[in-house]
């Protein structure tokens, strides 16, 4: 005859405590602690959502190359085609004046490309569907949000950054008496500026793209934002209205050529000034990412 003994484990006596010791609690919290979320982590993970996206590493790669080329090309046919040197090594503006050229010439053409950077950074999430994911893993939207937009403003200073700089490397490189005035606060000043009207370019597309959730959408708003309300404000200069000479000195392209003039002394009456372009790029920017904050924090994610 076979006998079974049964061992209940759950009967069975626990282990002895040492003395002079407390026994833990035996709590489903101590078994599985809940990981902890940080913004740093959340930083993190949208920097290398962004740095992984195959569209951003292109228009990142296209906008160096081309804003680099285009200061390349400019200082060697100014080399080329003015007889003598570019300025008058005695006058110091005519320095600022063209190392302002070579390093934020590119800048007008370059808004657009650093606005599609906007739109790629959030809107490619919505076309593939990994913001339900994103979401998902941080039930708190507003900080994904802040940190999708910290993080395009970071890629964005230092594409920006690049690009005046290599402008800058040309002129000295074909006119190194330009090198005295390089410290000078307009072309300090007009270089900052530049990188922010760039940087600000990008945000203004990227609250556009987080209403919209579409790519097609997000920069066809940011090409009628930077090319073609120019040439609206251009046709109703025909009117004569005295409104459209003081609003047309406040949309972006308007305000990008004030910001890489740098600080200088203007004219009566020569439109808004260093600061004043600088805070209504800001306005521009905070009306596309205000509503933007609300609308990602109430809406569904599809």
């Amino acid at each position: 005859m076979t006998t079974s003994i049964v061992i209940d484990a759950s009967h069975a006596p626990e282990a002895p405590t040492p003395q002079g010791s407390v026994a833990a609690p035996r709590t489903a919290a101590n078994r599985s602690a809940a990981p902890h979320l940080s913004f740093a982590g959340i930083l993190r993970s949208e920097r290398i959502k962004l740095s992984s996206l195959r569209s951003v590493r292109i228009t990142l790669i296209a906008t160096v190359a081309i804003g680099l080329a285009m200061s390349g090309l400019i200082a060697f046919v100014m080399h080329r085609t003015v007889e003598g040197p570019a300025f008058d090594p005695n006058d110091a503006a005519a320095a600022q004046g063209y190392l302002l050229t070579l390093s934020t010439f590119g800048a007008q053409f370059l808004a657009l490309v650093f606005g599609v950077l906007g739109v790629f950074a959030i809107a490619s999430e919505y076309s593939s569907g990994m913001i339900l994911s994103t979401l998902a893993a941080v039930p708190r939207r507003t900080p994904v949000l802040l940190a999708k937009a910290l993080v395009l403003s970071a890629v964005s200073v230092v594409a920006a950054l690049v690009i005046v700089a290599g402008g800058l490397a040309f002129a000295v490189a074909f006119e190194p008496a330009s090198a005295a005035q390089l410290a000078s606060l307009p072309v300090v000043s007009g270089v900052l500026g530049t990188i922010a009207y760039l940087v600000l370019v990008a945000l203004f597309a990227f609250g556009v793209a987080a209403l919209l959730r579409s790519t097609a959408g997000g920069i066809s708003v940011a090409i009628g934002a930077v090319f073609v309300l120019p040439i609206v404000f251009q046709m109703l200069m025909m009117t004569g209205w005295e409104w459209v000479t003081t609003a047309s000195a406040y949309i972006p392209v308007a305000l990008g050529s004030t910001l890489g003039a740098g600080i200088v002394e203007a004219a009566p009456g020569a439109g808004p000034g260093f600061w004043a372009a600088l805070a209504a790029m800001v306005a521009w920017a905070a009306v596309a990412l205000a509503p933007a904050a609300v609308a990602f924090a109430r809406r569904d994610a599809k």
